[in-house]
C-alpha cells in the first residue's frame, strides 16, 4: 500500500495558556482546498481512507480532503504533534537565526522553554502509523493497490522517516504546509521512501 503524509496547512501563531491549538489562516484554508482538489483529482490515486491528528490544524485541512473525496476521517491521537498542551504555537520557531540550532534543540528534545521526549514521541507516532497501515492489511483484498492518507505535523513526519531510516535522531527536515511524503508500506515491515515534500499542488 501507499502511504501519504501530509502536513497540515499553514496556521496562525497563538498564545493560550489553556493550551496553543491554532486554527488554519487563511493562506492555511487555500492550501487545504488546493490539496484537497489534488486529492479528489486522483494525483495520488484513489485514497481510500483518511486518518488525522486531532489537532485543529491538522483536522480541518484533512476534513477539507476528506469532505472531496466523500470520505468519514478518523482520527488518532498518537499522530498528534509534540506540542500538544504546549502553551504557544509559531513564535519559538522564529526566534531561531541557525536552523542548525533548531535540529539540535529538537534531537535534544527542548524548543526554547519546552520540552519533551524525543524516542517517546517517536515510539508514539510510529504505533500510530503502523496501526493505519495493519488496519489497512487486515482488510483483505487490495492492500498492494490501496492508498491511504494520513494528515498530521512536521515533527510526526520526522519521526516516521527517521524511523525508516534508522536514524538516531528524530528531526531532519521541515516539511512545507499540505506538502506530501509518500511511503510504501509492504507487507511484513518493508517500509520504503518514495518522496518527500511534494509541493505541485500548490503551484
Amino acid at each position: 500500500m501507499e502511504l501519504l503524509l501530509i502536513r497540515h496547512g499553514r496556521p496562525f501563531h497563538v498564545d493560550d495558556p489553556a493550551g496553543a491549538d491554532p486554527q488554519l489562516t487563511p493562506e492555511g484554508e487555500d492550501q487545504a482546498a488546493r490539496l484537497a482538489k489534488a486529492l479528489a483529482g486522483g494525483r495520488h490515486g484513489r485514497v481510500e481512507r483518511m486518518v488525522s491528528s486531532p489537532m485543529r490544524r491538522a483536522h480541518q485541512t484533512a476534513q477539507a480532503g476528506a469532505d472531496a473525496l466523500g470520505l468519514e476521517l478518523d482520527l488518532d491521537p498518537r499522530l498528534a504533534e509534540f506540542d500538544l498542551g504546549w502553551t504557544s504555537y509559531g513564535t519559538d520557531l522564529s526566534s531561531y537565526t541557525d536552523r542548525r540550532e533548531i535540529w539540535a534543540d529538537l534531537n535534544a528534545g527542548r524548543l526554547r522553554d519546552n520540552s519533551f521526549d524525543p524516542e517517546a514521541f517517536r515510539r508514539r507516532v510510529v504505533a500510530g502509523v503502523e496501526e493505519v497501515i495493519s488496519a489497512r492489511r487486515d482488510a483483505g483484498d487490495g492492500y498492494d493497490e490501496a492508498t491511504v492518507a494520513i494528515v498530521c505535523h512536521g515533527g510526526v513526519i520526522n519521526a516516521y522517516l527517521t524511523h525508516i531510516l534508522g536514524l538516531p535522531q528524530a528531526f531532519f527536515t521541515d516539511p512545507f504546509y499540505t506538502s506530501v511524503t509518500r511511503v510504501l508500506a509492504r507487507p511484513g515491515d518493508h517500509r520504503e521512501i518514495l518522496s518527500v515534500n511534494e509541493v505541485d499542488h500548490l503551484r
